[in-house]
């Protein structure tokens, strides 16, 4: 169809261009083989195909292979970041709901083991001793300048050793055993403050409670001066209290307010303090506690002051 249709135009033309009287025969014949050829050309190169295209078809079909892989590794890291949102806010959620539950404190959705803790007593560990109780009824300033110096740990704790070996004395570098080695013979240098608080809040949002513990009390013993310190504790208080241990939360979170008395984290950290007190069954403590809340952070933000007014009703106070 293609050649009949060429062959037509090319002779009309032809006939059009030159006089009938001036063209020949033979010259009329040689011009339609000519035309022939080249058509005949045109449909041998078209089957057997152009190298040319050939060649910009074969780089369409890998730019669209790279799109297709390039959308499907999209929509994975999409799946992804909300999967790992989803866990963060859950962790969030727990972390909100643990405290409201009917009946007390029982730790983050499927115990302490759950959460990584292993053989950690979920009873009550002994209660502060007499210096902690005389800090939070006369205010964070009087507390300073009375055993600013001294771990708030109980006499009659038979786990008093540890844990002040643990959380370390506020204010002062961690006790060594007598005929220990000091300094770098004893124990290599801790990493930069940024890489282990990273990765001490990591482990606290994947629910490594305890690892996150080790990481935060190596940070508040390296870097007792750093600007995070007073976070570092904090977070430290988190630790112990999600599994429970209120007495070892309530040491964190006081050392938590005699380092950053005025910090991003006080006001949550004095509420948790009084959580934790409520949790060691010292009622009239924790609500002593949370009466000077207004005064002590009278710019504290609406979301502390009303995870503080439900840490009142949960105290009955």
């Amino acid at each position: 169809m293609i050649k009949t249709l060429c062959l037509s135009a090319l002779s009309a033309a032809l006939l059009v261009a030159a006089p009938a009287h001036s063209q020949s025969r033979r010259e009329l014949a040689e011009r339609l083989d000519a035309v022939e050829a080249r058509i005949a050309e045109v449909e041998t190169s078209s089957m057997a195909g152009d190298p040319v295209a050939e060649t910009l078809l074969r780089r369409l079909d890998e730019l669209d292979y790279q799109m297709r892989e390039l959308t499907g590794e999209t929509e994975r890291l999409t799946f992804e970041n909300r999967q790992l949102r989803s866990q963060v806010e859950a962790l969030q959620a727990q972390l909100d709901r643990r405290g409201r539950a009917p009946g007390g404190y029982d730790g983050m959705d499927g115990g302490p083991d759950a959460a990584g803790a292993e053989g950690v007593d979920r009873g009550d560990r002994g209660d502060l001793d007499e210096d902690a109780v005389a800090w939070m009824s006369e205010g964070l300033d009087e507390a300073g300048q009375s055993g600013r110096d001294i771990a708030v740990v109980d006499p009659d704790d038979p786990y008093a050793e540890a844990r002040a070996e643990a959380t370390g004395v506020l204010g002062a570098p961690p006790r060594r055993p007598a005929g220990e080695p000091s300094g770098d013979a004893r124990a290599p240098a801790a990493p930069d403050p940024e890489t282990l608080y990273g990765g001490a809040r990591d482990k606290l949002l994947e629910g490594d409670f305890g690892g996150a513990q080790v990481d935060f009390e190596q940070f508040v013993n390296a870097y007792p001066d750093h600007a995070r310190t007073g976070e570092a504790w904090y977070w430290l208080g988190e630790t112990f209290f999600v599994r429970s241990d209120f007495t070892g939360a309530a040491d964190a979170y006081i050392a938590a307010l005699r380092a950053e008395p005025d910090g991003e984290k006080a006001p949550d950290a004095l509420v948790r303090l009084a959580a934790s007190l409520n949790g060691m069954g010292r009622q009239a403590d924790a609500c002593g506690t949370l009466e000077r809340f207004d005064s002590q952070f009278p710019d504290a933000s609406a979301a502390s002051r009303a995870r503080a007014s439900r840490e009142a009703v949960r105290a009955g106070c």
